[in-house]
């Protein structure tokens, strides 16, 4: 009785409606919706036996600045992911936080092919049994990109060559970390959004316990990011990984990792690239002070602190605590003042102050004295004029640490050297990578 009731009322409804014509009548006019200052290339077959096309997009003053040459973004899966980095650098090159630059994203050409099977194949580095016989084969597809697509973008398009990022997300990811050791030098920075670094028993973390044996340096920034809802096996490999290149401490190796609180393997792209493609151009932003926020790095970031007070002997030297939350190690400026404080006018500033940094263990994992006699002056120098404060003077007996911290609890001590007393500071900055 109620559809009866229903139809009653409704059919008079729609039959007026047909009199009248559509009730929701055709567009006038519709067309495809396309982005600007984009190209599809198609290639010639590859050395590998595959065909590839290139997705490229060109920055806004590609076609008025004839002389001028741009960094190269490369990217594996461009059909998934090629308008989104588009989109990305578009919006971050507005609020200069990153240079214009050509993405280049990477595809299959064919009308629908199969690119679950054919990235598997290419963008993995060994066989695993997960993945079974269809695997392998990223040393010949890197080979492909260093040989055919970089010389073709180089000879097409005006081409910074000095700066190319490699990005990509899954086994992209895997793919990104497996050329950072594979053909090291051939890009300059690398985004792995939600890497597959679990793969073939972790044969990423293996290969750089093996690089490590013959090289101590890089020229290369690495940003990794993982999912908080995604399966462990992601978050847990990259979590690990991070902690293992940094632990080999590379000279010129700047990485981050981020946690993308709340999404998936596949929704960490939109904010995993983002960030990458800042972290990969963060020394050559236009208006580099826009990233010098110190909460960049992470969700969990420390808040500059200072402590002062009088060191005594004994028992009563002065000493601060530390806690570092969250999934990331800190890069940490930590500095004893004592002379510096005279200048401020503070009267009885401890003469000499030498600086410990003990783990939770009461291990010391960071110490100073003078710190002008230290191994790391430049850096040390040039992280207090990022953070913002005024850099100790040179010969000054003022105390001071540059430290790369895991997440746990610290204790920072401050004495005075043979055993003198005074008033002394205590202040901790977070330092970009």
């Amino acid at each position: 009785m109620r559809f009866s009731l229903r139809s009653r009322f409704l059919l008079p409804v729609f039959a007026a409606a047909a009199l009248a014509g559509p009730l929701f009548p055709p567009a006038a006019s519709a067309t495809p919706y396309t982005l600007a200052n984009t190209e599809v290339r198609a290639l010639p077959r590859s050395a590998n036996g595959r065909s590839y096309t290139l997705y490229i997009n060109t920055p806004a003053s590609y076609a008025t600045s004839p002389a001028r040459k741009y960094p190269v973004v490369y990217l594996t899966d461009g059909y998934w992911d090629f308008h989104l980095l588009t989109w990305h650098a578009g919006n971050l090159v507005v609020d200069g936080l990153i240079p214009e630059c050509i993405v280049v994203g990477i595809a299959y050409a064919g009308s629908n092919p199969d690119v679950s099977s054919l990235r598997q194949w290419d963008l993995t580095p060994v066989y695993d049994a997960y993945a079974g016989g269809n695997s392998g084969h990223a040393g010949e597809f890197l080979g492909v990109i260093e040989k055919q697509f970089i010389p073709f973008v180089e000879k097409n398009y005006r081409v910074d060559k000095t700066f190319r990022v490699l990005g990509g997300s899954s086994y992209g990811g895997l793919f990104s970390m497996f050329a950072l050791f594979e053909r090291p030098g051939l890009f300059n920075a690398y985004i792995a959004v939600s890497p597959a670094l679990w793969y073939g028993n972790s044969y990423i973390a293996g290969r750089e316990t093996a690089y490590r044996k013959t090289h101590s340096a890089f020229n290369a920034r690495v940003f990794l990011t993982f999912a908080g809802d995604e399966s462990s096996s992601i978050r847990d490999s990259t979590r690990a990984f991070a902690a293992q290149l940094r632990a080999a401490n590379y000279t010129g190796l700047a990485v981050a990792v981020r946690e993308i609180d709340g999404e998936r393997h596949s929704s960490t792209k939109a904010e995993g690239y983002l960030r990458g493609l800042r972290h990969a151009f963060a020394t050559r932003a236009p208006t580099p002070t826009a990233i010098a926020n110190k909460g960049w790095g992470t969700r969990d970031p420390i808040i500059t602190f200072t402590t002062r007070g009088r060191v005594g002997t004994g028992a009563a030297i002065l000493v601060s605590g530390l806690t570092i939350i969250g999934p990331e190690s800190k890069r940490l400026l930590i500095r004893a003042a004592g002379p510096a404080l005279t200048k401020l006018g503070v009267s009885g500033a401890l003469a000499d102050p030498l600086l410990r940094v003990r783990n939770s263990a009461q291990k010391i994992v960071a110490s100073n004295d003078n710190w002008g006699s230290a191994s790391n002056l430049t850096a040390l120098r040039a992280a207090m004029v990022q953070v913002g404060i005024t850099v100790f003077a040179d010969r000054s007996l003022d105390a001071a640490v540059l430290v790369s911290l895991e997440p746990g609890s610290y204790t920072i001590e401050v004495e005075g050297v043979k055993s003198t007393q005074g008033i002394a500071s205590v202040e901790v900055y977070e330092v970009l990578p």
